[in-house]
């Protein structure tokens, strides 16, 4: 094995993205985002006061472009992180269109995750490897020998060489790496709960190994101040780089500009059903858990939609630091008797320091609503917030397209065999419910689709 690098590694995007997790979304170069710099912040220190920070409070997100993007790895610790270079983008002006093609990479990586039993993490013993893993992602043993067993090679995120003795063997027959797991557990100082990721790259058949850690926070003062930098000059309208450690239960703080605006454009209300996609154990894949809004209001700053939906999940306890999430991360689920959304009211519009068109009006305890139709500035209040005001992105001229069809069961990626589907096609005149598009039929005013079948509403 070579000496580990002083410095961080330079990761392939296809592997980084298997070991950071399906859920995790990395803008591409030149994508048109909004930066959120309380969830920046709130990367630093579970405890960061982001009320002392007064001079980002006109400022809760900023428009920005991506200028460039670096998968790496942490020589230390082995966690995947990425460095991004953003640029603000003027108050007013044209916005770029971002590529709706994805990464043409992204299907070449398989991957299979576990977390560590503390048997796994016993540096005397053996990894136990699921069958399904050992199927999918290594090179096929001679079952005919008498035992099975091969040497692998595998590489880590910082391009080190790994070898592993593999072996069937039991009552009941399993797969192990033994000879070799015991000098990575040493080196990597794996303990009990960090997650392993076994890749193979099916362009050049190549394994690979990565680390996901166990949920810690760096609360490391230079890190802080580094995030506090980046802030002012985003503020200031000048480029800053931002570095981004994914964490299980932190949203995306960079996000494409189309899923804010989308999620900008619903009326939320307290009572919907609304579902998320989270990794499972297996970090090639998401899965999706269903909850209900329990409340709309900022939790932080003034005008803020960071973590403004409060969801009680039916998994209960099960969600870790999840009952807080941002408007983007979740889809609302129609209910039948809730096609029509109540009628929107018309809110005021004033225009923030950055240039960004806000909500204005009162701040009592009156609920403010997005208005279902584009207003002058093509831009409303949103529904249930109480007792602040939400800015509003600057660009938003007309509601975009949100996705209405309700998927009952388990989302599977493309390598595993999928779950029954049932599938629930919701059409109604509300634009913020559904919005004509190519090659879809045009929507028939006051009318709903049910299992195959419209029905017409008198």
């Amino acid at each position: 094995m070579a000496n580990l690098s002083s410095s961080s590694s330079e990761v392939d995007a296809s592997i980084w993205r298997a070991v950071a997790g399906a859920a995790v979304e990395i803008p591409p170069l030149n994508s048109y985002v909004y930066y959120f710099p309380e969830g920046h912040l709130e990367q630093s220190s579970s405890s960061a006061s982001i009320h002392n920070y007064k001079f980002t409070l006109s400022h809760p997100f900023i428009p920005c472009l991506v200028l460039s993007t670096r998968f790496l790895s942490d020589p230390s610790s082995d966690q995947a992180f990425v460095k991004m270079l953003l640029r603000p983008l003027p108050p007013f002006g044209p916005r770029p269109i971002n590529n709706p093609a994805g990464n043409n990479n992204q299907n070449d990586v398989v991957s299979f995750a576990k977390i560590l039993t503390p048997s796994d993490a016993n540096n005397g013993g053996g990894f136990s490897v699921p069958r399904f893993c050992a199927d999918l992602i290594f090179p096929r043993l001679d079952f005919a020998a008498d035992p099975p067993v091969q040497n692998l090679k595998m590489r880590d995120t910082h391009n080190n060489a790994w070898e592993f003795r593999h072996i069937y063997r039991g009552t009941p027959r399993r797969h192990l790496l033994t000879t070799g797991w015991s000098r990575f557990v040493n080196a990597k100082r794996l303990v009990a709960g960090d997650t392993v990721v076994f890749m193979r790259k099916k362009s050049t058949d190549e394994v690979f190994v990565g680390i996901r850690r166990a949920q810690r926070f760096n609360d490391d003062r230079d890190n802080r101040e580094a995030i506090l930098e980046a802030i002012g000059k985003a503020a200031r309208g000048m480029e800053f780089e931002v570095v981004y450690y994914p964490k299980y239960g932190y949203p995306d703080f960079v996000v494409k500009a189309e899923k804010v605006k989308a999620a900008f454009w619903m009326n939320w209300i307290v009572g919907m059903r609304v579902r998320m996609a989270v990794d499972t154990d297996d970090l090639s894949r998401v899965t999706w858990i269903q909850g209900t809004l329990a409340a709309t209001t900022s939790l932080n700053w003034f005008g803020s939609p960071w973590r403004m939906l409060l969801v009680n999940w039916d998994e209960g306890g099960n969600v870790q630091n999840m009952n807080r999430v941002c408007p983007w991360q979740v889809e609302y689920i129609p209910q039948i008797d809730h096609i029509f959304p109540p009628p929107s009211k018309k809110l005021k519009l004033m225009v923030g320091a950055d240039g960004e068109t806000t909500g204005g009006g009162s701040s009592s305890s009156s609920l403010q609503y997005y208005s279902s139709s584009p207003l002058g500035a093509g831009a409303g209040g949103i529904q249930g917030i109480r007792p602040h005001h939400i800015c509003i992105p600057h660009g938003i001229t007309e509601p975009p397209t949100v996705s209405t069809i309700l998927t009952i069961g388990t989302s599977y990626s493309n390598n595993l065999s999928p779950a029954p589907k049932t599938t629930l096609h919701v059409c109604a005149t509300d634009p913020t419910l559904a919005q004509p598009g190519p090659g879809r039929a045009e929507t028939r005013a006051n009318s709903f689709q049910l299992f195959g079948k419209r029905i017409q509403m008198s």
